[in-house]
């Protein structure tokens, strides 16, 4: 009896041992700094069995490893030392729907106050090429001064068109104004006055009302941070018939602008600003505020047919010089093989600017330059190269050390094994060792390494990866995991199969993957629509999701400003949000875990 109780006891130890280390996994050392405010656990007088979280309370100091002493403000006991598990740090939240600066979140630029710098206004703030000889750059100089007025803070506007909105017999959309902070309030009434002033807007009676949201600008050099002005238009958008002027297909841009031996940018001063509003359309733009009813007189950002509309305007003043220049919405080019041609090129180019009465911010100019990014792709000298390869996430993949991220990978080839000819074969090695008879720990050999470099490469070429074709409809399938975020762009195939163009995956920073489930799902779909906004903008594609939540993310409203400003976000682009069951979500699956599975070790051990 005495040996059985021995190894019962044995058994016993080694089962909480495994249960301990499966639930340390995640576990991390809770520490809070003295001066620091926390939340305390506490019991609920009279019943002994019931706790809530009451505070948030000051922490004077540290008493010990896992306690701390905590200043509850109360005559009987002011403070009283608590251990660690029964505390959680206080976060400070304002008033107002504020994102945090996350530089990948952001999907879209939204429309800034004109700049004060100088340089923006005047032609001696153009960029020439490094590679250029003095007299090309004197050359270029002579051209330019002679449209020096067209280097202008002041933006417009043309003359060429104005911006309708057609809503047919829609009401009026009226949005309720979100209570704000004085601070808030005051930063709006800032920014409404600098638009006052510059014509862009002006006081309203119109009926229709969308509500305003701040927005954070980056970081200026002395470490200020200012607050963005944005308008959620995304009631007004629903009503509004579409704009079915089409946005060139990316792709023949490249090509042409690619060609050339020397290339010109210039980006136009606040490109949509310089657009006005018809007489009918400005009171449909309207927005509310604390202080007032405005509506704009120039197209603002967030407008739905706005793209179209701005594409429209630069086919027009382009109009007869194709051959040498090329446009996508703001983005124009002009490229020549020869310098003579080139310089004859950027005259023609802003004799059209002139005429159309358009203005170009001068430190957005590169002139002369051999290579210039464009559209996502570092373009010239006959070649054309995307910035990011869209193979790079399948390349990085490290070989799998344990079953649950060789399933990972298998998930992800096996999605698109109908493309890869043996793929059985090829792949026989790898299921072997998610055999319910092999131990968690795989051993890797010689063959399981050849079958991995043969699927990488095979994921990386054709038949299974394809060129995009602007024809089709594009689909974006996201997934988010604890650690990762991961897409694949695809096409459909005439035989009904998902067809890859790109892949794509992203590391979630400490602080992402303190978010919930619905937050990093939705920051998979903006960050995804960031980065292939090249291959997306102007079309209407199809976002796949295996959380179901998100088919609602275009008309998201409430208390989550992080999720509400995502969405507002992506006013621009034109999508929708099918669901799709996470067993056939396994390609982006597999990518978004591709970062928890580099850790998966570390945390064992740990």
């Amino acid at each position: 009896m005495a040996e059985y109780m021995e190894k019962a006891s044995k058994n016993l130890e080694a089962s909480q041992q495994l249960q301990k280390m499966w639930y340390d996994q995640k576990a991390a050392m809770v520490e809070f700094q003295p001066g620091q405010e926390v939340w305390v656990l506490e019991p609920v007088a009279p019943r002994a069995l019931q706790d809530r979280w009451s505070g948030p309370y000051p922490v004077p100091e540290r008493k010990s490893q896992v306690t701390y002493l905590v200043d509850l403000g109360t005559s009987r006991i002011p403070k009283r030392v608590i251990h660690v598990n029964r505390l959680k740090l206080f976060h400070d939240r304002a008033d107002v729907m504020v994102t945090d600066e996350v530089q990948e979140a952001e999907s879209e630029p939204l429309p800034d106050l004109l700049s004060t710098d100088p340089k923006d206004g005047s032609v001696d703030g153009v960029i020439y090429s490094d590679t250029l000889s003095g007299q090309q750059q004197a050359d270029c100089r002579k051209v330019l001064q002679q449209f020096a007025e067209l280097f202008s803070l002041t933006p417009g506007p043309t003359h060429m068109c104005t911006d309708d909105v057609d809503t047919g017999d829609s009401m009026p959309v009226k949005n309720t104004i979100f209570r704000q902070s004085d601070q808030v309030k005051e930063s709006i009434k800032v920014e409404v006055h600098k638009m006052v002033e510059l014509g862009v807007t002006e006081h309203s009676d119109s009926p229709w009302a969308s509500t305003v949201v701040l927005v954070p600008k980056p970081h200026t050099k002395d470490g200020k941070r200012e607050m963005g002005f944005c308008v959620d238009y995304r009631g007004h958008n629903s009503v509004t018939k579409t704009d079915a002027h089409p946005i060139p297909r990316a792709d023949e841009l490249i090509d042409k602008v690619g060609a050339a031996r020397y290339l010109s940018t210039f980006d136009l001063t606040a490109g949509y600003w310089q657009i006005k509003m018809s007489p009918g359309a400005k009171e449909k733009t309207a927005f509310s505020t604390l202080d007032g009813h405005y509506h704009f007189t120039v197209m603002p950002f967030g407008l739905k047919n706005a793209p179209a509309t701005f594409q429209r305007l630069v086919n027009q003043v382009l109009a007869g010089l194709e051959s040498f220049s090329a446009a996508y919405l703001d983005d124009i080019a002009v490229f020549s093989s020869s310098w003579q041609d080139h310089l004859v090129h950027l005259k023609k180019v802003l004799q059209a600017l002139q005429a159309a009465g358009l203005s170009i911010k001068a430190t957005k100019c590169q002139i002369g330059q051999g290579t210039v990014v464009y559209l996502g792709h570092l373009v010239g000298g006959g070649q054309v190269q995307p910035l990011q390869p869209k193979i790079q996430t399948i390349l990085d993949w490290v070989a799998p050390k344990t079953q649950t991220q060789v399933r990972a990978f298998l998930g992800l080839t096996g999605y698109y094994r109908r493309f890869v000819k043996g793929y059985g074969s090829i792949v026989s090695p790898l299921t072997e060792l998610i055999s319910k008879k092999m131990p968690k720990k795989v051993n890797w050999t010689i063959e399981c390494q050849q079958a991995f470099d043969t699927l990488k490469q095979a994921m990386c070429t054709a038949p299974v990866l394809k060129a995009p074709d602007y024809s089709k409809q594009f689909i974006v399938q996201t997934d988010a995991s604890d650690h990762g975020i991961g897409a694949v762009l695809s096409q459909t195939t005439d035989d009904g199969l998902d067809q890859p163009v790109a892949f794509i995956s992203k590391r979630l920073l400490p602080r992402e993957q303190c978010w919930s489930a619905i937050e990093r799902e939705a920051f998979a779909v903006v960050w995804s629509l960031k980065t292939l906004r090249p291959y997306l903008f102007g079309t209407h594609f199809v976002v796949q999701t295996d959380h179901r939540p998100l088919r609602w993310l275009m008309q998201m409203k409430g208390e989550n400003s992080k999720l509400l400003r995502w969405s507002i976000s992506l006013q621009g682009m034109d999508f929708i949000v099918e669901h799709r069951s996470g067993t056939a979500h396994a390609n982006a699956d597999g990518l978004s875990r591709f970062f928890h599975l580099e850790n998966e070790d570390s945390l064992r051990k740990g």
